[in-house]
C-alpha cells in the first residue's frame, strides 16, 4: 500500500510539472507574439492628419451651436413682448423698458442687495423653485413674466407635494415689474401679497 501511494504521489507531480511546463511555453509564445504585434503597429500619419481635419472642421459646427442656443434663448425672452413687456427684439414698449444692469437703482429701491434676473426675488421663489424654473427654460425674469400660470402650476406639481402648496398666480406679474425695473411697483406689489389683499 505505501508503494501505491508514493507512485500515485510521483505520478501526480510528474503530471503538475508537465501541466505546468506546458502553461509556461503557451504563455511566452503568446506575449511574444503580443509584443512582436505591438511593435509592428506603426503611426499612420495620413489617417493622423484626417482625424485632424476633421476634428478642425467640427470648431465651426460648435461654434454654430452655440450661436443657435443663443438665438434661441433670445427669442424666448423676446416672447415676452407680447405681455407688453420690452425685450431686445421689442424696445419699442418705452414704458416698460427691460433693465438689464440696473442692480444699484434695484438695490437703493427695495433697500436689499439684488441680482439681475435673480428668480429667487420674486415673492414665492426660492432656490429649489429657481432650480425647478431653469428646468424648464426659464432663467431671467422676462421669461417668468412670459410663462403662463399653468406652466408654473404644473411644474410645481410635477415637481412632487412639497411644490403642490405654492401659487404661482402672481409670479408672471412680479417678474414683469422686475423685468421692466418699476422697482417701486414690484414693492407694492409684494406689500399688498404679503397682506393678502
Amino acid at each position: 500500500m505505501p508503494y501505491t501511494l508514493a507512485k500515485f504521489f510521483l505520478w501526480g507531480l510528474l503530471m503538475a510539472l508537465a501541466g505546468g511546463t506546458i502553461g509556461w511555453l503557451l504563455r511566452s509564445l503568446t506575449c511574444r507574439a503580443g509584443v512582436a504585434r505591438a511593435t509592428a503597429i506603426t503611426f499612420d500619419n495620413d489617417e493622423l492628419n484626417r482625424l485632424r481635419d476633421r476634428l478642425a472642421n467640427l470648431e465651426p459646427a460648435v461654434a454654430e451651436r452655440d450661436r443657435l442656443r443663443i438665438e434661441l434663448a433670445d427669442v424666448r425672452g423676446s416672447s415676452a413682448g407680447a405681455l407688453g413687456f420690452a425685450t431686445k427684439a421689442n424696445p419699442s414698449i418705452a414704458s416698460h423698458e427691460v433693465v438689464t444692469d440696473d442692480a444699484p437703482a434695484a438695490t437703493a429701491a427695495l433697500g436689499k442687495k439684488i441680482r439681475i434676473n435673480d428668480l429667487t426675488v420674486v415673492e414665492g421663489i426660492g432656490p429649489k423653485i429657481s432650480e425647478l424654473c431653469n428646468a424648464i427654460g426659464v432663467t431671467t425674469w422676462a421669461q417668468l413674466a412670459a410663462t403662463e400660470v399653468d406652466t408654473l402650476q404644473s411644474m410645481l406639481h410635477d415637481a412632487g407635494s412639497r411644490f403642490q402648496m405654492h401659487k404661482p398666480g402672481s409670479w408672471p406679474a412680479q417678474a414683469g415689474l422686475l423685468a421692466a425695473g418699476q422697482w417701486a411697483e414690484f414693492q407694492q406689489l409684494t406689500a399688498d401679497l404679503a397682506k393678502g389683499t
